[in-house]
Formats: C-alpha cells, structure tokens, sequence
C-alpha cells in the first residue's frame, strides 16, 4: 500500500482496486491486536510491590541511561560510556549496586557524590522522555 502512494497522482484510474485487499486484511489485523488487548488488559492488576522487587534486581542498572545522560556533558559522551560499561560489568561480577562501583570510579569521583548516584539509578525517579510525550499530546488538545 506504500509503495502505491509513491504514484499518488499519476496511477492509472483502476489500480487502486488493488488496494481493497490489504486494506481490509491491515484493518482485520488492527481489530484483532485491539481484542486481544483487551483480553490481555482484562483483570490486569498492578502490584506495586512486585514492580519495585523486580526493579530492584538490577541494583540501578535499569536506569543507567538516566547517568549516562548526565555523565555525557561531564566527562564526554564516548568516555561516560566506557565509565558506566566498566562499572556496570564489575557491579554485576561483583554483586555489589553499580551506585557503590561509581563512587569509587576515579572517572565519576569529584563530580558526583554517592547521594547523587544512588539517586540517578533509582528507577522510581527516572521517567524518561514521558515526560515530554505527555507535554507534546496535551499540546495538540
């Protein structure tokens, strides 16, 4: 169905009865992902604690985007990555929280205190660019 957009105003009068089929089988899939969905969604609960054990697991690496953003401007961004690679690799090697393993990185001491860490890699401050994609739907309304 792209590729015959590409011809938009130049396609000859019938072809787009060709586009009748996958049309209806594109719509037919849509409606069948929505109930599903809804199957899926029926009876959802979401148990808070559970999430936060779950979160916990990773002692701060699921967030470790949150510090590499901030690290970027700091240390540059190739060299904030090859920071939080190793401490990452040695907080999971060693079982220690990747919060601990930074604030001995002679690359991050002098430019973050251990508060500051722990903070950054505590996943229930860090929303991401959510955020902003709330800010720019309420906009268009």
């Amino acid at each position: 169905m792209f590729g015959a957009l590409l011809a938009e105003d130049e396609r000859a009068a019938g072809s787009w009865h060709a586009e009748w089929q996958p049309l209806r089988e594109c719509l037919l899939l849509v409606g069948g992902a929505a109930h599903t969905a809804v199957e899926l969604a029926t009876g959802l609960i979401a148990d808070a604690d559970r999430m936060a054990e779950n979160l916990s697991l990773t002692e701060g690496q699921i967030v470790a985007e949150r510090l590499s953003i901030r690290l970027a401007p700091i240390l540059g961004k190739p060299q904030a990555k090859k920071a939080l690679r190793a401490a990452s690799f040695e907080a999971r090697s060693s079982t220690r929280p990747l919060a601990d393993v930074l604030a001995e990185s002679p690359d991050i001491v002098g430019h973050l205190s251990r508060l500051e860490l722990t903070e950054l890699l505590r996943p229930e401050n860090y929303l991401g660019a959510a955020p902003d994609l709330v800010d720019r739907v309420l906009r268009r309304l």
